[in-house]
């Protein structure tokens, strides 16, 4: 039994000390999910260093939420064109930052180091399958620890030393990927289209588990709080242990209301206690991210093959963003899945939004513009003439437009030139 306190000095400071205390347990929506009481779409972002904040691969964070909360004052419209560089070929996913330098590749496997604060090229290399010769047709890249790994559709994968752009080690995975790989510590998970979910050793990389779906996985995966979600496009969802591969959860989404077939193309967004993705018949899924409970779904109305972006913008309640063939551009209210509003695109939208400060980004090919809606008021506030799948990412000090051939630099319209 401890002593009484009854120095009023030490009392005062014990209750300081327990309310700091009792702040750092509270859990987000109801809960602690060991997050210190905030999940990974309202947690604020560290402030950008010289070199800004990074974007390692597709989705930003392991949860692939797709959301920089860093403020961009600096960067309001009208912005201007201030640099581009052309891989002269489609760029379907956004590029790699880290350390101020953002890792290009087109899907020819052309893969380029750009200096972002002088736009330099540091290094340009065509990365090849080790077998056939051919050049890769690649996912996204992801940048972890001075690495960069580029996985293509015919089953090569490869790690680069991210200074020389040398291979480090190249892998024949013998199976179609469409998944872009994720790196958690010193393993990388990847789906294939032969049905499996793969972990492999960074170092080598050797297979350390694979875990069977009953279809292929075209999705990328995502990691929390030692768990990777993943989906198969077969209508499933599976919550994996990531030291293992055994599944935790499996929840098969053609079995329940609302039913229906598809299989997912998107990548799971982790928030919120919840695990969000869209079957390609565009249907949007929240699942409870410790049992796999389907805890609403949200009919779009037309095809998504993109992955929702998911974020808590201050003023603004938890947020599903997520556009559509059909043209429509949604926001969803994160936690009950009711329509909080839409926005006619005038195209399909075929890839996936990014928050960035209090801005969504979207786009069409039909429409040729990027474009970003402010999440509170929902009218448009940016336009640019180029479109792309993950039209636009940051570093926290610039935005960068990701285009069908190029990735362009942006600059405040009254930027005092070089």
């Amino acid at each position: 039994m401890p002593l009484p306190c009854r120095n009023p000095l030490a009392i005062a400071a014990m209750l300081l000390l327990l309310a700091a205390f009792a702040a750092g347990c509270g859990g987000s929506d109801g809960g602690n999910d060991g997050t210190a009481g905030k999940s990974s779409a309202a947690a604020q972002d560290p402030k950008p260093t010289e070199e800004g904040v990074g974007w390692p691969f597709f989705g930003r964070v392991p949860q692939r939420t797709h959301y920089l909360s860093v403020p961009l004052r600096d960067l309001d419209p009208p912005l201007n064109q201030a640099w581009s560089i052309n891989t002269h070929a489609l760029i379907e996913f956004p590029p790699a930052i880290a350390d101020g330098v953002a890792y290009l590749v087109n899907k020819f496997g052309n893969a380029q180091a750009v200096r972002l604060r002088d736009h330099k090229v540091l290094w340009s290399r065509i990365v090849r399958h080790r077998q056939h010769g051919a050049p890769l047709d690649v996912t996204g890249p992801a940048y972890h620890d001075g690495r960069i790994y580029l996985a293509g559709l015919d089953g090569g994968l490869v790690a680069l030393d991210a200074k020389t752009g040398k291979p480090i080690w190249k892998r024949d995975l013998r199976a179609h990927l469409e998944s872009s790989p994720l790196v958690v510590g010193k393993t990388l998970y990847i789906g294939t289209d032969s049905r499996q979910l793969l972990a492999l050793d960074t170092d080598n990389g050797k297979e350390r588990w694979h875990f069977d779906a009953p279809a292929a996985i075209k999705a990328s995966p995502s990691y929390e709080h030692g768990r990777i979600y993943v989906a198969d496009y077969q209508s499933a969802m599976f919550a994996l242990n990531a030291k293992t591969g055994k599944p935790i959860w499996r929840t098969n989404t053609s079995r329940q209301a609302p039913f229906g077939r598809g299989g997912f193309y998107s990548s799971p967004a982790i928030a919120f206690n919840r695990v969000y993705a869209a079957r390609d018949d565009g249907t949007v899924f929240a699942f409870d991210k410790r049992d796999g409970k389907v805890d609403w779904s949200f009919p779009t109305g037309g095809q998504v093959y993109g992955s929702p972006a998911v974020a808590k913008v201050p003023g603004t309640p938890p947020t599903v963003y997520i556009g559509s063939e059909n043209g429509r551009f949604f926001a969803l209210h994160a936690r009950s899945g009711k329509q909080r509003w839409s926005y006619d695109v005038g195209g399909p939208v075929p890839g996936t939004a990014t928050v960035i400060d209090n801005t969504v980004f979207t786009s069409s090919f039909k429409t040729r513009q990027a474009i970003g809606l402010d999440v509170h008021t929902h009218k448009r506030t940016f336009l640019f003439k180029t479109a792309g799948y993950n039209p636009v990412v940051s570093n926290g000090r610039k935005l960068f437009v990701v285009g069908y051939y190029k990735l362009v630099g942006l600059e405040p319209k009254n930027a005092s030139k070089d």
